[in-house]
């Protein structure tokens, strides 16, 4: 009986240090050095080329393929033959697949964690609730989702958004301080345009934006000016707001670098959004080309993870070798 009890207890005990010790970024399980995975957002595409015209399914498919990126992104399946066509499509486009979803209770999470554990995908990003959850019951829900997803092994990253429990820089800090394990898909435009950042940032919000950098496994693509959530880059991806964002993104993947473990990968997904969030003329057409800005922008991610390779001696370059499906 003794040696039952004590043979129970052993397992229990290393079922914990296996929790406790598992990776918190998306990781394939693999031997590979620590690496990026370029993602385009699908809801980034609605209406491209025209909203008269728009793209199939497939047509927005074989585009991101072929300008590189390694993944497409979309929102969890709400049926079977959803999903089915989703993995499908991923494998006949070479195209790894992640998933999002939007939940107000922990039971909300159930079905989104089945299905990205059946769907592969090595991520499962969240919308958590709205602004008027307070904070402590915001907190007690974000470390039962934490601890939901560590058993299930998925790596959650909770999304940074206005609208949402994150909406606010300083209770967003706080939420790290309370639960060690919280990681996010880190949005910097959404908290320019709440503080109204045009500029560089002040060295109070630089202290509260590094401890969220240091918290972020996933970087969503997308600049702000501090008044517009969503701005035209230039056509080189290269005037001042594209140029100061390029910087906050290769500060936070130098702090994930310097963490990471052998098959972690870093996600970084282009979500230039579509009408509202980008910018009509008064004939309602975008002023900007969403799809040129969108592989500027992939173009600009891989330069930076390669720099931020190089400076920290830590990482595979991207380009070097295919971060696909699988």
């Amino acid at each position: 009986m003794l040696r039952k009890q004590l043979t129970i207890l052993i397992i229990l005990l290393a079922l914990c240090i296996t929790i406790s010790a598992q990776s918190l970024n998306a990781n394939d399980g693999s031997n590979r050095a620590p690496r990026l995975m370029i993602v385009q957002a699908l809801w980034g595409m609605i209406s491209l080329p025209t909203r008269e015209a728009e793209w199939t399914i497939e047509e927005k498919l074989a585009r991101i393929k072929e300008a590189g990126f390694d993944a497409f992104d979309t929102g969890v399946p709400k049926q079977h033959e959803e999903e089915e066509r989703w993995l499908a499509l991923s494998a006949k486009y070479g195209l790894g697949i992640g998933l999002q979803t939007s939940i107000n209770k922990l039971e909300d999470l159930e079905n989104p964690l089945i299905i990205a554990k059946r769907m592969k995908s090595p991520y499962l990003d969240v919308h958590v609730g709205n602004y008027y959850v307070p904070e402590k019951d915001a907190t007690e829900l974000l470390q039962a989702m934490t601890e939901r997803c560590k058993r299930a092994q998925i790596a959650m990253m909770v999304q940074t958004h206005r609208g949402r429990v994150t909406q606010d820089l300083f209770r967003t800090v706080a939420y790290t301080r309370a639960i060690p394990d919280l990681r996010f898909c880190l949005d910097f435009s959404h908290y320019f345009v709440a503080g109204e950042i045009g500029g560089k940032l002040s060295p109070q919000a630089d202290e509260l934006f590094d401890i969220l950098m240091k918290r972020a496994a996933m970087l969503d693509g997308r600049v702000s000016n501090g008044e517009q959530v969503q701005v035209d880059m230039g056509p080189a991806a290269d005037n001042n707001y594209a140029r100061y964002f390029a910087e906050l993104w290769k500060r936070t993947m130098v702090h994930w670098l310097k963490g990471a473990r052998n098959g972690d990968i870093f996600i970084f997904r282009v979500e230039l959004g579509p009408p509202n969030y980008s910018i009509r003329d008064l004939n309602g057409k975008e002023i900007s080309d969403r799809w040129e800005q969108a592989k500027l922008m992939r173009s600009l991610v891989e330069r930076i993870w390669n720099e931020a390779v190089q400076e920290t001696g830590i990482g595979m370059p991207h380009g070097a070798k295919a971060v696909g499906a699988g």
